[in-house]
């Protein structure tokens, strides 16, 4: 396997906690206090940064309990496992091999995890996870997979900021539709798909739905609506929930 993924081994042999062994801890009474509330959100530093750490406060119930030696133990560990796996289930699949190797082996760099639109998709598709990105600064969201049509109730929704540095947990349930749509009455922008078909097929999707339009508009604006009309209804029975809680060992 180290012929396959040399730039991964190189960087384990590198890492001076690599044989570091698992143990527990109880968290102190001042851990956390960097959290904050945001909206309907916990928020909460993710250390070390990165989307796979994100992913693996979800997946992996040791992540969240472990020191920060053993956090980059459990993250090396998994990478190798979704090398793997990339290589056998996505490559030829629009993914090419050397940009999967290169985008995934940048999640443990010496300069810090390197997040990218191929990267996100690739962690969504091998974790079988759903992600909402948030930008505070630009006001913008944005979707992993990208096209919010095709999510699932089968797959856990999670939400992190652009640059992965922070988790954001919902402090209750929440609609899914209902929560985009406060959002962007409050002037967020949204990264709507864009619906498929001829023009009158986009005319007759919207009258079908009840949405009026002006004859003057384009296509490709027409089509924006119809995409954010059927992705809220894909959304309509989705949530937002609260991660499980993991436990702690004393």
């Amino acid at each position: 396997m180290a012929a396959l993924f040399p730039k991964i081994y190189d960087l384990i042999e590198k890492n001076p906690t690599r044989t570091a062994t698992l143990r527990f801890r109880t968290r102190t009474a001042t851990e956390g206090s960097s959290s904050e509330q945001w909206d309907s959100f916990f928020v909460s530093p993710l250390s070390p940064p990165g989307p796979l750490s994100l992913a693996l406060l979800y997946t992996e119930p040791l992540f969240e309990l472990a020191s920060e030696s053993l956090r980059m133990q459990l993250l090396t560990e998994s990478l190798l496992k979704l090398q793997d796996r990339a290589d056998k289930e996505l490559v030829g699949r629009r993914f090419p091999r050397k940009k999967l190797q290169d985008a995934l082996a940048g999640q443990i760099s010496a300069e810090g995890p390197k997040t990218s639109a191929l990267v996100e998709e690739v962690l969504c598709e091998l974790v079988s996870l759903q992600k909402i990105s948030i930008n505070r600064r630009t006001k913008t969201l944005s979707f992993f997979p990208p096209d919010p049509r095709t999510w699932t109730r089968t797959r856990q929704i999670l939400v992190g900021d652009q640059e992965n540095c922070w988790s954001y947990r919902p402090k209750s349930s929440l609609s899914l539709s209902t929560w985009l749509t406060e959002k962007e009455e409050e002037g967020w922008t949204i990264a709507w798909p864009t619906a498929d078909g001829k023009l009158d097929d986009v005319k007759a999707g919207l009258l079908t739905r009840g949405i009026v339009y002006d004859p003057k508009e384009k296509k490709d604006e027409l089509a924006h609506r119809l995409g954010r009309a059927q992705a809220l209804q894909s959304l309509s029975s989705l949530s937002l929930t609260p991660a499980p809680v993991n436990l702690e060992v004393p």
